[in-house]
C-alpha cells in the first residue's frame, strides 16, 4: 500500500509528512483518506502508529533526511513528487525514488546539515 501525506482538503499533497493533516491511502487502484491522528506525536510514538499502516512506499513533496532513514530501516520506499500538488495528479514516471545515494541531496526538511555543538 502506498501512503501520501495530504493537506486539510485530501486532495493537496502536503508539504510535511509526519506533521500532515491527513493520508491518502492508495491500495490495488482504490483510494481512501483518513486524518492523521499523530501529527503532533513525537518521532517513535508516531512510528509505532505508523508500523500498523503496512506501507510499501510513499510519496511526498518534501522529508527530512533522519525521517527518511527511519523509513529506510522500516523497508518502504520513499518517492518524490516533484511535478504535481494534487494526489490525483501524480504520474508514477515522473517520481524520484529516493536512495542513499541521493537522499542528502533531497530530503531538505530538517537539521541533519547542521553541526553538532556538544
Amino acid at each position: 500500500m502506498t501512503l501520501i501525506p495530504v493537506e486539510e482538503d485530501k486532495k493537496t499533497i502536503s508539504g510535511r509528512f509526519r506533521k500532515a493533516h491527513s493520508f491518502a491511502f492508495l491500495d490495488e487502484g482504490q483510494i481512501f483518506v483518513q486524518e492523521n491522528l499523530h501529527k503532533r506525536s513525537k518521532s517513535p510514538e508516531f512510528f509505532e502508529y505508523f508500523k500498523t499502516l503496512n506501507i510499501d512506499s510513499i510519496y511526498i513533496k518534501e522529508l527530512g533526511y533522519k525521517t527518511f532513514l527511519k523509513l529506510l530501516e522500516l523497508g518502504v520506499e520513499v518517492y518524490l513528487v516533484q511535478e504535481a500538488d494534487k494526489w490525483n495528479a501524480i504520474k508514477p514516471d515522473t517520481l524520484l525514488l529516493l536512495t542513499m545515494d541521493n537522499a542528502k541531496e533531497y530530503c531538505s526538511l530538517g537539521h541533519h546539515n547542521k553541526k553538532a555543538g556538544k
